[in-house]
This record gives C-alpha cells, sequence and structure tokens, in this order.
C-alpha cells in the first residue's frame, strides 16, 4: 500500500512538474536603463486572475513560475515613483523586459471643467456628450467643438496643428488611413469618450525607444453600442433653381464593434454637392521615395475661400466596406475596398494677366467642363504588434479612370478632351524584432505604376493633342539593426533600391519651332543607402540626429549620361520638455538632392491646350538648408491648447526655370543657370474652453513668403509672393434653447515683382450658424457666410449666402427636415489670385436656391 502512495505523490508531482511554467525577465528605468529593485512583477490570466507575482532582485530580474497551462497572460508591474506597466504576452522561453517611467512625469488624474475634459498623462480624453450640441449629427461634427482639435470637411484630423498618426476605434486600428469614413459617418450618440493620445508611439516594440511627437486618436464606445449591430442612414429628395432639377441625397452606415471583430460598411449617393472621394483619402499612407506624376493638367474653374458644396455641381455615390478579424495568436487581418463614382460639371469665366516687362499680355477664357472618375482600391494586410515583435504586410491595388471635356470660349477658343486612368499595385512588409537591448528590423516595398495618358484640342476645326505613356517600378529593400543603451537608441537601416520608369511622348497636330516633337525615354536608378541615426532622452531632453548615405547610380537612354552620385543630407532634431504640458522642438538639416526625373526629358509636354512643359536635358541636383522651431502647450485645466510652428529655407539649383510666351502659346523649360529660392512659413493655433458659454475661442493664423526667380522672355525676374491668414471663431451656447458658431478669416495676398508695382488682394469671410431649440420636439438652424473679396484695387466684390434648417425631432430614432440652401439664390462668385508672375480674375458658376427634405433613421 505505501508503494501505492508513493507511487501516486510522484505521478501528482510529475503532472505538476510537467505543467509548470516559468517567466523570466528583468525591470529597467525607461530614460536610463538602469535595474529597478523591487519591482512588484504579477501574471494574471485572461479572465484577470492572479496566477502568480515576485518582486524583482538588486539586478532587476525576476522569475514567477506558474502551474496553469496558457498560451497569453497578462504582465503587470508596480513600483513607487514609477508609472504602472500592463502588457498582454505569449507564454514561450523568451525572456521579459518591462521597461518603467518616472512618475513624475506623470499626471495624477484631473477632472476638469465639469467633466468635459481629463487629463492622464500623455493622454486627454475628452467626453463627447459635454460638447455635443443638438444638431450635430456625426463624431466629426462633435470634434470639430473640442479645443485643440482641428476637422477638415473630408474628415482629416489634426491636434496642436499636426496630423495624427493614427485614429482608433476602441483601440483597434480598422480604417487605416482612411478614417474619414468614420468622422463623417459614425454617430456621436454611440461614442462616450475621445481619447487622443500625445506622442503616440503605434509599435509597441518601440515604445520607450523611438520618440514620437504625433498624437493618436481613439474613439470609445458607449456600453450600448459594442456588440450590436448599429445602423443609420438618411433619404432626402427636393429642387434646383441652378442647375434647375431634382435633387436627391441618400447614405446608410452600418458598425459592429466587438472584442474580435469589426466591421464598417457605408454607401453614399448625392447631387446635392456633397464630396464623397474626398472621405476615402488615406492620411496617414506611406509614401515611396519615388513616385510617378501625371503630366496632362486641365483646370476647370475652382472657387478657392468658398464652401466647395456651394460650387460642387455634382452626381456622386460611394461604398466603402472594411474589416478587422483578431486571430488566435493575437494577430490582426484587414480588409478594405472602396468604389467611387464622380460626374462633375463647372462653369466660370477667368481673365489672366501675365505680368512681363515688355507689357502685359491678358487671355480671356470663359469655360464650361465635365469630368468623370471611377475609383476602385482595395487594401488587405495582416499585422502583429507586441512588445517583443512587430510584423506587417500590406498588400494594396488601385485603379481610377478619369475622363474631362473642358469647353473654352475667348482669346482662344477650343474644345480639350482628356483621359487620364491611373493603374497601381504595391505590396509592403515589415518586420521588427526585439533581442534585449537589439532591435532588427526588415522592410521590402515593390510597387508598380502606369499612367497613360491622351489629349486632344480642337480648335477652329483643326485637331491637335499629346499621348503619354509611362510606366514604373520601384522596388526598396532595406534592413536595420538597433542597441539600446541606458537612454540612448542607435541604428542603421541600410539597403538597395531600384527605380525602372519608361516615358513614351508624341506630341501630334502641331508645327512650331518653339516645341519639340515626342521622345522614348528611360530614365532609371540603383540606389545604395546607409542611414545611422540616433536618439538619446534623458529627463526632459529628446535628441534625434540622421545621416543618410545615398548613392545612385542612374541609366538613361538617349543622349543623357549614365552617372554616379553620392547624397549626403544630416538633420537634427532636439526637444525639451519643460513640463509634461510644455514642450519646444527646434530642427535644422542640410540636403543635397537627386534630381526630379519627372523633369528630365528632351520633347516639349502639352499640359492644357496652350501650356507647354520642356523638360532638362541633362542631370541636375539641387541642395539646401533649413532651419525650424514649434512649441506646444496645454493646460487641460485651464482648457487651453496652444501650438505654433515656424521654419525658414533657403534652395539652390543649377538650373533655373524660364517663362515664354510664343504667339498663342505658353512655354515653360528650365535653363542651366544658377538659381536661388527662399521660403518661410509661420503657424499659430490658439483655442481655449470657456465654461459659462460651456463653448471655445479659437485662433489660427499662418503666414507663407517665397523669394523666387525667373527667366521670363528672356529677362531675369525676381518676384515675392505673400501670404497672410488670421481666423477667429467663437463656439457657445445658453442652456439648451440657443447655440451658436460664429467665424471671420482674413486672407491677404500680395506679389512683388523686380521693376513693377507690388499688386495685393485682401478677402474677408464672415461666417455662423444659430440653432434654437424651443422644444425637443423642434430644432431651426440658419446661418451662411459673407464674402468681401478685392478684384483689383479699390474694387470689391460682395456677397451674402443664408442657409436654413427645420428639424421635427419625433423620436431619438427619426428625424425629419426641410433646409433651404442659398435662399438668396446667388449664382455667381468673384475672387482674384496671384500665380507665377500672373494675376488671376475668376468668376465661378455656384449652385442655386435649393430645396430639400429629409428623413433621419437610427437604430
Amino acid at each position: 500500500m505505501k508503494y501505492l502512495l508513493a507511487l501516486y505523490i510522484l505521478l501528482v508531482n510529475c503532472s505538476t512538474i510537467m505543467s509548470q511554467t516559468v517567466i523570466k525577465g528583468n525591470v529597467s528605468e525607461s530614460v536610463s536603463g538602469k535595474s529597478i529593485v523591487g519591482a512588484n512583477v504579477m501574471a494574471k490570466n485572461l479572465n484577470g486572475k492572479l496566477i502568480g507575482f515576485s518582486l524583482s532582485d538588486e539586478e532587476g530580474k525576476f522569475s514567477i513560475k506558474i502551474n496553469e497551462s496558457a498560451d497569453s497572460l497578462y504582465i503587470s508591474s508596480t513600483m513607487i515613483g514609477y508609472k504602472p506597466f500592463s502588457t498582454k504576452i505569449r507564454v514561450d522561453d523568451t525572456p521579459l523586459t518591462i521597461i518603467m517611467e518616472e512618475g513624475a512625469l506623470q499626471l495624477q488624474e484631473v477632472v476638469v471643467k465639469g467633466d468635459r475634459i481629463r487629463e492622464n498623462g500623455d493622454t486627454i480624453t475628452y467626453n463627447v456628450g459635454s460638447f455635443a450640441q443638438k444638431q450635430d449629427k456625426t463624431i466629426g461634427d462633435v470634434l470639430k467643438r473640442m479645443p485643440g482639435i482641428d476637422v477638415a470637411n473630408n474628415g482629416k484630423i489634426q491636434y496642436q496643428g499636426t496630423d495624427i498618426n493614427k485614429f482608433y476605434i476602441e483601440g483597434n486600428d480598422l480604417l487605416g488611413g482612411k478614417y474619414g469614413i468614420a468622422t463623417n459617418g459614425i454617430s456621436h450618440e454611440d461614442i462616450g469618450a475621445v481619447e487622443v493620445m500625445e506622442n503616440h508611439q503605434p509599435m509597441q516594440v518601440l515604445r520607450g525607444l523611438s520618440f514620437s511627437d504625433r498624437a493618436a486618436i481613439n474613439l470609445r464606445l458607449k456600453n450600448r453600442a459594442k456588440a450590436t449591430f448599429l445602423v443609420h442612414g438618411t433619404l432626402a429628395g427636393g429642387w434646383s433653381q441652378q442647375p434647375e432639377g431634382g435633387l436627391w441625397y441618400g447614405d446608410i452606415f452600418t458598425m459592429m464593434v466587438t472584442g474580435r471583430y469589426q466591421m464598417i460598411t457605408t454607401f453614399k449617393g448625392n447631387n446635392t454637392g456633397d464630396n464623397l472621394s474626398g472621405q476615402l483619402a488615406d492620411f496617414t499612407a506611406e509614401r515611396p521615395d519615388e513616385s510617378m506624376q501625371g503630366y496632362i493638367s486641365l483646370a476647370p474653374p475652382s472657387t478657392p475661400n468658398l464652401q466647395r458644396k456651394r460650387s460642387f455641381l455634382n452626381r456622386s455615390w460611394m461604398v466603402s466596406s472594411s474589416h478587422l478579424v483578431k486571430t488566435r495568436h493575437d494577430g490582426e487581418f484587414k480588409a478594405q475596398v472602396d468604389y467611387s463614382n464622380d460626374r462633375v460639371t463647372a462653369q466660370g469665366e477667368s481673365r489672366t494677366t501675365y505680368l512681363l516687362e515688355s507689357g502685359d499680355r491678358v487671355i480671356l477664357e470663359d469655360r464650361n467642363s465635365l469630368s468623370h472618375r471611377n475609383a476602385l482600391t482595395g487594401k488587405f494586410s495582416y499585422e502583429v504588434n507586441q512588445r517583443a515583435y512587430f510584423l506587417n504586410n500590406t498588400l494594396s491595388a488601385d485603379v481610377s479612370w478619369n475622363d474631362m471635356t473642358l469647353n473654352t470660349t475667348g482669346t482662344l477658343a477650343n474644345t480639350q478632351t482628356a483621359r487620364m486612368p491611373e493603374y497601381s499595385v504595391s505590396n509592403l512588409l515589415k518586420g521588427i524584432r526585439r533581442f534585449g537591448n537589439r532591435l532588427v528590423t526588415f522592410t521590402s516595398r515593390n510597387e508598380w505604376n502606369s499612367l497613360p495618358e491622351r489629349l486632344t484640342v480642337n480648335h477652329d476645326g483643326r485637331e491637335y493633342g499629346e499621348r503619354i505613356r509611362q510606366h514604373a517600378f520601384y522596388t526598396d529593400e532595406r534592413a536595420a539593426l538597433g542597441f539600446v543603451f541606458s537612454g540612448l537608441h542607435l541604428s542603421l537601416n541600410a539597403g538597395i533600391s531600384g527605380y525602372f520608369r519608361n516615358l513614351d511622348t508624341d506630341i501630334w497636330g502641331i508645327e512650331s519651332p518653339n516645341i519639340a516633337d515626342g521622345e522614348q525615354l528611360t530614365t532609371n536608378y540603383m540606389r545604395v543607402f546607409a542611414a545611422p541615426k540616433l536618439e538619446w532622452g534623458y529627463r526632459k531632453l529628446e535628441l534625434m540626429l540622421n545621416v543618410p548615405l545615398n548613392m545612385y547610380s542612374y541609366f538613361f537612354s538617349g543622349g543623357l549620361q549614365d552617372r554616379t552620385e553620392l547624397f549626403i543630407s544630416p538633420s537634427l532634431s532636439v526637444k525639451f520638455r519643460f513640463t509634461p504640458r510644455m514642450a519646444l522642438t527646434l530642427r535644422g538639416s542640410a540636403r543635397r538632392s537627386p534630381a526630379s526625373l519627372h523633369n528630365i526629358h528632351d520633347s516639349s509636354i502639352m499640359t492644357d491646350y496652350r501650356s507647354f512643359s520642356s523638360g532638362i536635358d541633362d542631370y541636375y541636383t539641387s541642395s539646401g538648408q533649413s532651419v525650424a522651431a514649434s512649441y506646444s502647450y496645454r493646460n487641460s485645466q485651464a482648457g487651453v491648447f496652444l501650438s505654433a510652428m515656424g521654419n525658414y529655407g533657403w534652395n539652390r539649383s543649377k538650373f533655373g526655370t524660364v517663362q515664354n510666351i510664343a504667339g498663342d502659346y505658353i512655354i515653360h523649360s528650365y535653363r542651366e543657370m544658377p538659381s536661388k529660392s527662399r521660403n518661410a512659413m509661420a503657424m499659430l493655433n490658439f483655442s481655449k474652453t470657456l465654461d459659462f458659454i460651456r463653448g471655445s475661442v479659437r485662433l489660427q493664423g499662418n503666414y507663407r513668403r517665397t523669394d523666387n526667380s525667373m527667366l521670363s522672355q528672356g529677362v531675369m525676374t525676381d518676384y515675392t509672393n505673400d501670404s497672410f491668414l488670421l481666423s477667429p471663431s467663437l463656439i457657445g451656447n445658453i442652456s439648451y434653447l440657443l447655440n451658436w458658431t460664429l467665424r471671420f478669416s482674413w486672407d491677404k495676398s500680395m506679389m512683388r515683382i523686380s521693376g513693377m508695382d507690388s499688386r495685393s488682394s485682401d478677402n474677408f469671410i464672415y461666417s455662423g450658424n444659430i440653432t434654437l431649440t424651443p422644444c425637443s420636439l423642434l430644432t431651426w438652424t440658419t446661418g451662411g457666410e459673407f464674402y468681401r473679396n478685392q478684384i483689383e484695387s479699390g474694387r470689391y466684390k460682395e456677397m451674402l449666402m443664408l442657409d436654413t434648417k427645420l428639424t421635427f425631432n419625433i423620436s431619438k430614432r427619426l428625424e425629419i427636415s426641410a433646409s433651404v440652401t442659398n435662399l438668396l439664390n446667388r449664382r455667381s462668385y468673384s475672387y482674384t489670385t496671384y500665380g507665377t508672375l500672373s494675376q488671376v480674375e475668376r468668376s465661378s458658376q455656384l449652385r442655386g436656391r435649393e430645396f430639400l427634405i429629409s428623413i433621419y433613421l437610427k437604430k
């Protein structure tokens, strides 16, 4: 019997030993890299149950024995004076490195101004309900009211004047850079809070090692919106007086968010002036070092400084579907497919004055355009984003068909027809692995592009035009090795890339000694590069030094000679964190840049019916230096957000630009002559909450200056362009009954040309809306804009645009609205702009008075 008992005890102990798992690792400081002694390290299963713990020893090492079998679990670490650490890991033999940040840099959670804004370290949380107004529909409408955040009409988001680098929904990156679908689609009633994560590093393996000065947005759903199918939609119909005819609008938005699956699918269509294709733009896409551009550039009538919906005569629809599925091994598979169709017409008059020393040349045009665009895109990716390693592979395909017909009367009456399809396929693979204090990175990008173009011009019964065929293949293979030493991150990124491009141009129907015939040309290169990078952080200081070295070997056809060039472009960035809320960044760079292959060609290429681009028949380089400074400050407790930025740059090239007017044609070309230019930019963003009216005040400012020179009609001409923009705004409300948004914008453009009088234009825009809610059943909104545009010295064009909308709130799920836009039936808009040695006065057709009845339903 005792032998059986001994055998039983032995079997139990053996099974316990066999099922036992040991997790080992070390705990260190994020800044100095020193070991932390006495840190409490805990292991919990996926249900949150504590299954093991340990204390770090004198060398910062810990060891936790776990008697449960599990593929994944949570590891957390706490220590007085440091921020809590927590992460999810896979159970294997890989030692775990825990990096903890000093608690001195962590702010205690502060409840600010009646729970409107909360601040916890680098995370700012906005309470959506405290910023939303009765007339708001989407989360984008509410984001526009939040201090420190700016939202464009297409949904693009900036925080403190800088583009965000990620847009999350419940911590998941469902949409990638195409988050305009969400900002213009998700109902704000389904969102409880908006989190802004400052200095966000999307790749976990690089957190604490590689600096980031950009923020991310995360939407926190209300509990009732999770794990349920959300759907809402609008259907509308009405009548327009210009162009005369029926109006229609419709959209359906669906979303589901669960723990392992996310989905957004939307359909929209309208002829009411809403630009849908802009909402499908990718705002965070990684661009390759080399890209291909088209040459043909037809310019339909446009209306700067005017809300686009006022003049966008469209018939558009689009469908988008995005899906994210989490795999068992902490991976994510994402699929995104979009299709858009646009038919747009425009009509306008223009008077273009070319400012020449020998006397001005004036071109009068009355243009009517009709354009069609169909675009189909698909993106499929798989990603694993863990503390130990990062892996992502993204396959993308883009196809678009673009056709335009432009009828022009005036100085040179003609009809232009252009076909400009685009085809692109690319694959990007990136992997990062962390081995203790070492990082190994591999990146592979391969991309194929094709841009066939055709322009046909009919003038006085004669046809002429341009045919262009260009396609290119780009490949980039690189690897990087990084080391971490006590707050110092040293890495070397090296690899090889190649670009293989074919250009075939054919101009036909034109005989002129100033215009060269077509050609067939290849512009290829192989590049070998190495980019050492140093990142160092110590207390309140962050320093980053880049010294990229690139060696290009070019292979040209035709009369161009093959050559090899070496380029070195160092840059230095220093960031001072005076407090967790205030930072100053200084940047400086010096560069020597390779030529733009787009400009290297012998032939003259017709870009529109009277403009030609003659390229450079020799290789060239450019160089320059720049300095920049940026400042950011936030005080959520006071509701203050401030950012300012400025830079100044010098540029030099051995080729200068040339503009000649030969008969009816304008020829842009280059000539070998020293060319210098300078540019300056300054920007200001300020916003502050005003809690006594539950609103905010904002101030935006912008200044740009360019100093350049051009050889015009054989005379070297220096010119300077200056532009100013100042725009304050006020948002507020009085109880539940009344809320308003008021905005004023002033912009001024100036052009100074050597030997001529300076020219300038001032434009003023007063805009706003007022919403009255006399009872829960009824909401009335009225607003518009007042424009005062300077056409020429002493002459202004003024215009008032008014809109009104009455909404019946039948229930929380049903609304019926009646609206009238352009109530005063304004039919044209006039303004003046300045180009390169030119002044353009334009008048464009607007959408007339429109009446619309709509029904909004929400599940």
